[in-house]
């Protein structure tokens, strides 16, 4: 027997495929599709039609791989939202170890190669751009095939400690320079203490492009 739809009542097809269209959104710049599973909404479920379009968010805490959640929401004058259980499995190709790479290491491209993996697996995080692991030092020790977590490079200091710096002072529009050795590591930008090679006093400033560091200006 064929039964027609209550008009009154929102069809949850159009919610699965509100939730599905989002969480396809997500991934619409990567080179392979995103597999996505979404649990079937409960047949039982009445909820009003709604008079806007429905509109789809992450909850709190969601991820878009792996084992997640979506909301569906409507925001018209009778308000509703429900949320959907969801498996997205989706695969791309991230920068893993080509060999050994000691701890400290200075990332080169011929460090890195490309590998398909499923991105849910790799809860650490991952790069795709080689551009943003080269010329950064490692952390830790990586095996051939390890994936390369942002948390597992830093950025190489500007000056390393035991470097000589130029120490540039500065009243009046006047620029005095002299020589000194940096205490400890510091990118551009940071704070560095100094020894004065002259004076042997251990200063502080601001380090900026070319191993200098400004005092007092």
């Amino acid at each position: 027997m064929f039964v027609m739809a209550n008009p009154a009542l929102q069809p949850l097809d159009d919610i699965q495929r509100t939730a599905y269209a989002f969480l396809m959104a997500q991934h619409r710049h990567r080179e392979e599709v995103a597999q996505i599973r979404l649990q079937p909404s409960d047949r039982r479920l009445r909820l009003p039609q709604c008079r806007t379009a429905l509109e789809a968010f992450l909850p709190s805490g969601a991820r878009t791989v792996g084992n997640t959640s979506v909301g569906v929401r409507c925001p018209d004058v009778k308000p509703w939202t429900i949320y959907l259980s969801a498996n997205i499995r989706v695969y791309d190709r991230v920068l893993v170890a080509r060999r050994f790479l000691r701890r400290g290491s200075i990332l080169s491209a011929s460090d890195l190669q490309p590998e398909r993996r499923e991105l849910s697996t790799l809860p650490g995080g991952y790069e795709t751009d080689p551009q943003k692991l080269i010329g950064q030092q490692l952390q830790r020790a990586l095996m051939v095939g390890t994936v390369i977590s942002p948390r597992a490079v830093k950025i190489l200091p500007a000056i390393q400690r035991g470097e000589t710096v130029t120490l540039v002072a500065g009243q009046s529009g006047i620029e005095i320079t002299s020589s000194g050795i940096a205490l400890d590591d510091a990118s551009i930008g940071e704070r560095l203490r100094v020894r004065n090679e002259s004076s042997q006093r251990v200063v502080e400033g601001k380090v900026t492009a070319d191993r200098r560091v400004e005092v007092g200006m």
